[in-house]
């Protein structure tokens, strides 16, 4: 398989991805259509970056900018459903009934609508019409062969295995640095590396295919559990920025109890996932490299 046909691959199944759960987005039923609606998006802007190079940005940077677009309205929604849905529920359940949480529960939920009908809005939009018919005939037809230099032509037509073995390589280093001195990382850092950590794992899950044996299987499972920590840890960073802005103008002492119960967790839930991720992040280290 050459570096074209790979990408052609990737890129096809994220489409499949996005394009099966465009419906179901639209009824806005369940949430879960719009979470794979936001996978599929990542998919698809991580393959460009994977693929890029040996693809230029004058290439990719069209598509890039509108599924960037497109992501701009399905994020916030699906932070809501997450906040509203899963995290909510977590803190009423440990603190119990409280007046002041059924409250900013309620005003969370008006947010949670808004958020979802722009993001089904945005799936409405000439925009999104033109992203879904365009995107699938650039892709499959290669057009963008046409745009290369040579040697980025020679670059794309070669194979598979020596591109997808510097990626992984490369990406599979920048997560090690990120993870320096790990006890101590500021939360700026452990978003950095929870992307580096992301932009990995998609890596790897585009080039497993690649390769046979445990060793595949192994990264694969220790780097989702390393994900699965940091997306958590994310969320609760999350979850203190939403609760600030649901509560935003409040005067009511049982809304501002409400508004520091939420804090207070999601900074608890934050030093708890701590301690998971050094445990996560040794197994990580050793397992083996596959590539």
């Amino acid at each position: 398989m050459t570096v074209s046909s790979a990408f052609r691959a990737v890129m096809a199944a994220g489409l499949a991805h996005l394009l099966a759960n465009e419906r179901g987005l639209l009824r806005g039923t369940d949430p879960e259509y719009l979470h794979q609606a936001r996978v599929a998006l990542r998919r698809l802007r991580s393959a460009l970056d994977v693929f890029s190079p040996p693809l230029p940005d004058r290439v990719i940077a069209p598509a890039a900018r509108e599924l960037k677009w497109l992501a701009s309205w399905l994020g916030p929604a699906r932070d809501w459903d997450v906040f509203v849905s899963e995290t909510l529920p977590l803190v009423v359940q440990a603190i119990g009934a409280h007046r002041g949480l059924r409250a900013l529960s309620a005003r969370c939920e008006r947010l949670r609508r808004g958020a979802g009908a722009k993001s089904r809005s945005a799936a409405r939009s000439s925009r999104y019409r033109r992203l879904t018919r365009s995107l699938p005939g650039w892709v499959l037809s290669e057009g963008w062969l046409a745009l290369l230099e040579d040697a980025a032509r020679a670059a794309v037509q070669g194979p598979i295995t020596s591109h997808a073995r510097n990626v992984l390589e490369k990406r599979y280093q920048r997560v090690r640095k990120r993870a320096r001195g790990l006890d101590k990382l500021s939360s700026a850092e452990l978003h950095r590396l929870r992307i580096s950590v992301k932009k990995f794992r998609y890596a790897a899950d585009f080039f497993a295919g690649l390769y046979e044996g445990r060793p595949v299987r192994e990264m694969l499972r220790r780097l989702a559990r390393l994900q699965d920590i940091l997306g958590a840890m994310n969320d609760a960073a999350t979850a203190a920025n939403l609760t600030k802005q649901s509560s935003r103008g409040t005067r009511g002492g049982s809304l501002l109890e409400a508004r520091g119960m939420l804090l207070g967790w999601s900074r608890g839930r934050a030093a708890t996932l701590r301690g998971e991720l050094k445990v996560a992040w040794q197994a990580f280290q050793e397992a083996d490299t596959f590539w």
